[in-house]
């Protein structure tokens, strides 16, 4: 008979063999799906300016898979093998069958040594000793006497002995895989026919551990009037299962709020020897080593954290495609469908093209902020118009950006921001940073100073040797205080004056104006 065999601390390895059938019911396996597509919704709580949490992804995925069953007549049993290992099972729908599903359940327990260990408690199996001095093998059938979060303990040879403690290498070999173990995640339904029935359904189902989000790539021309856009979109999983098929981004915001599942794990076994008082003998019986542990040990670690699982993924590479994207509307968000068939990989990263425009009218910005006589450090803004018009006319999801500009034969990094989900029509801004050859500062004019009125004057200094253009969004104050008198004319931009000016090259521009209180 084909038995399964475990070397401790070695690796697992499988024969064929006979599977046990405990359950009551007839057992439909489906092993994998012949079709999968994968939504993936950004984390609700990350703005545009963060990454994706790389070993532990806060968004969601919206996952439907397409299987072809047979289903018996009366009660049966059926497994999806190869589900999300994150998924929600309180949100599986299954369509396509011929009677309702009389219940479902998450399989959290794979098949892994721990389990196999767990599930023969009292049950005989086979150790196979070998003598690491002689190299001699041989079988002896034993029984389990403890569970695995212990000492290893089975009746072996007359006697009870702790696994690993008798300076011989033992591996334990199993007559079969107990029933409801799987190697991968999985989703069991039992359902009731009336008939025996071949079915094409489609389960569908929301998991945790993915997300996504959008870079972006600029080079401003060297006219500084211009700018080609290049866009990625980054798609991140923390799932123990890889899927294969259509792939999609959903831009927007949800109102979400759920705890993310425990993912089931294969969990190891661990085989200590703990120290034992010497061999006892008893009259009438042969010498039996006794290995006897006075207390307990531990139970075995938890499964490694998030930040654990992130440090494995730092090591691997990120995939990049050269795949398209598609856009649709989905009521108030943008489905962002993926070309061809795309792989979401287990625990890693892959990022796809999400847009590419060559020539977009692009200007830069240098923009203060002031408070009546008090002015914050100018930020450099790359500015542009999504219209297509303007070289864009697409919806822009959230997303970093970096911005290079030419410099003689090649580029150099102008600075690094992110942008808001940008809708067609729609003003774009990447703020850059502040610029160090742009300055401003405000000074009050003495001869003018009332109780009730402050007069000021604005001074701007570009130190670059190119003309710039300059804003300053002046807020006055509280209600009732008014900006006069200003020595130029000025816009209003959200409700505020907006002083905009072209500053010279290596020159200044100057605005006077008055605040007035209240009264």
């Amino acid at each position: 008979m084909a038995r399964l065999w475990l070397l401790p601390g070695a690796l697992l390895m499988l024969a064929p063999l006979l599977m046990a059938q405990d359950a009551v019911l007839p057992l439909i396996t489906s092993p994998a799906p012949e079709d999968v597509a994968v939504s993936i919704y950004r984390a609700t709580g990350r703005s545009a300016d963060q990454p994706i949490a790389r070993g532990n992804p806060q968004g969601f995925a919206l996952i439907s898979e397409t299987r072809t069953i047979t289903i018996p007549p009366g009660r049966a049993v059926v497994r999806f093998e190869g589900v999300a290992g994150n998924i929600y099972p309180e949100t599986a729908i299954v369509e396509g069958l011929p009677a309702g599903v009389r219940e479902r359940n998450l399989d959290a327990d794979l098949l892994s040594p721990r389990s196999l260990y767990d599930r023969a408690l009292g049950r005989q199996v086979t150790v196979r000793r070998t003598n690491v001095a002689t190299g001699a093998v041989r079988e002896v059938p034993a029984t389990i006497r403890s569970s695995a979060d212990g000492a290893l303990l089975v009746s072996i040879e007359g006697g009870v002995e702790a696994l690993k403690c008798t300076g011989q290498r033992d591996a334990i070999l199993y007559p079969a895989i107990p029933s409801g173990l799987s190697p991968k995640p999985t989703l069991s339904i039992e359902t009731q026919a009336e008939r025996a029935t071949t079915a094409t359904i489609r389960l569908s189902y929301l998991a945790a551990g993915f997300d996504w989000q959008a870079d972006y790539v600029v080079e401003l021309a060297p006219d500084r009037r211009s700018a080609s856009l290049f866009g990625w979109v980054t798609l991140a999983s923390s799932d123990p299962t890889s899927f294969r098929g259509g792939a999609a981004v959903i831009a927007g915001r949800i109102n979400r709020d759920a705890q993310a599942p425990r993912p089931p794990v294969a969990r190891p076994l661990p085989l200590r020897c703990f120290p034992v008082p010497p061999p006892l003998s008893t009259l009438g019986q042969k010498l039996v080593d006794f290995h006897h542990v006075s207390a307990p040990p531990p139970p075995p670690p938890p499964p490694p954290p998030p930040m654990a699982m992130a440090a494995r993924m730092e090591a691997q590479d990120i995939v990049v495609t050269g795949a398209k994207v598609s856009r649709e509307d989905l009521a108030d968000l943008k489905l962002y469908r993926l070309a061809g068939p795309v792989t979401v990989a287990s625990q890693a990263q892959k990022q796809v093209r999400l847009i590419a425009k060559p020539r977009v009218v692009a200007a830069l910005i240098y923009e203060a902020r002031v408070y009546q006589g008090e002015v914050e450090d100018s930020t450099l803004i790359l500015r542009a118009r999504n219209t297509a018009a303007a070289g864009l006319g697409e919806p822009l999801p959230a997303g970093q950006a970096v911005v290079f500009t030419a410099a003689g034969a090649r580029s150099v990094l102008l600075g690094q921001g992110a942008t808001a989900d940008k809708a067609v029509g729609e003003q774009v801004e990447i703020k850059l940073g502040a610029p160090p050859n742009v300055t401003t500062r405000i000074a009050p004019l003495a001869e003018t100073l009332t109780t009730r009125s402050r007069r000021y004057r604005m001074i701007v200094t570009n130190a670059n040797p190119w003309v710039v253009t300059y804003e300053a969004r002046i807020n006055p104050g509280d209600d009732g205080v008014r900006l006069e008198r200003p020595s130029t004319r000025l816009t209003t931009k959200d409700g505020k004056p907006l002083w905009s000016v072209t500053v010279p090259a290596n020159g200044t521009a100057a605005l006077d104006y008055t605040i007035r209180d209240r009264g």
